[in-house]
């Protein structure tokens, strides 16, 4: 099961709501700690969705829960590096395996940026440490 609340949809009513829930339930409850979650996000204006730890996803379903596009998470399944399971003829990917995928992706897209920072910053320090060019090697490239 998937159930999102959009913030847009929530009004003042349903914090009031929320926050009673919250005064009744022990603090040590995580029943307590899922609600005052969902009124964090929803007082800020952010939407909040609830997925179910065993839930099976639908490729659009996954995708928007980890803010990709639907042909963009089609590749990774299609490479084998997304895991699922056909159901009759419907995709399935578990949470777990969308939770996991999305870990390595995240890091693998920081250790590109990582590198490409430590190159750049390789290049510029290479070419700053290099002799600079001569009057006459100017003239000649002008030259040219």
């Amino acid at each position: 099961m998937v159930t999102t609340v959009e913030a847009s949809k929530a009004d003042a009513n349903d914090l009031v709501v929320l926050d009673h829930a919250l005064e009744q339930l022990p603090a040590d409850s995580p029943v307590r700690a899922l609600l005052a979650n969902l009124h964090g996000s929803l007082a800020s204006g952010k939407s909040a969705t609830l997925v179910e730890q065993d839930a099976q996803l639908s490729p659009n379903q996954a995708a928007d829960l980890i803010g990709v596009s639907r042909p963009f998470l089609l590749s990774f399944m299609k490479s084998g590096a997304l895991s699922f399971t056909m159901v009759g003829t419907h995709k399935r990917i578990a949470l777990p395996d969308l939770l996991e995928f999305n870990e390595r992706r995240l890091a693998a897209g920081k250790l590109v940026a990582e590198a490409a920072a430590s190159a750049a910053s390789r290049e510029r320090a290479t070419v700053e440490a290099g002799a600079p060019i001569s009057d006459e090697a100017l003239s000649e490239l002008d030259d040219l």
